[in-house]
């Protein structure tokens, strides 16, 4: 198990759901200081693609129908959380959007 500072430390999941955020061929691309996950292994990657919302550094939602209805942490949430580059991305993004903002 990660370390209390890892943002997989933060979320509830089972082996099994990091096991398929490891392996399944996942893309990764930032909207607006989130991250969207695009399932490249479905036949279909367009009709598998969810956003991840970004809040401190975390991943807290996301919009695919498994996070909506369980308690634990997705897969795409899951798979953000263990790519700590793809969260720093994100949270930079934040960060130059809202000093634009203030300006």
């Amino acid at each position: 198990m990660p370390d209390s500072s890892h943002p997989l430390s933060r979320l509830e999941w089972t082996p099994r759901i990091l096991k398929r955020a490891q392996y399944e061929a996942l893309q990764f691309s930032l909207i607006e200081g989130d991250i969207r996950v695009r399932n490249a292994s479905h036949a279909d990657p367009a009709g598998h693609e969810y956003r991840v919302r970004i809040e401190d550094g975390q991943p807290v939602a996301c919009t695919c129908p498994f996070d909506g209805r369980s308690s634990q942490a997705c897969k795409h949430r899951v798979a953000v959380a263990i790519r700590p580059a793809i969260i720093e991305a994100a949270t930079t993004m934040q960060t130059l959007a809202e000093a634009r903002s203030a300006q």
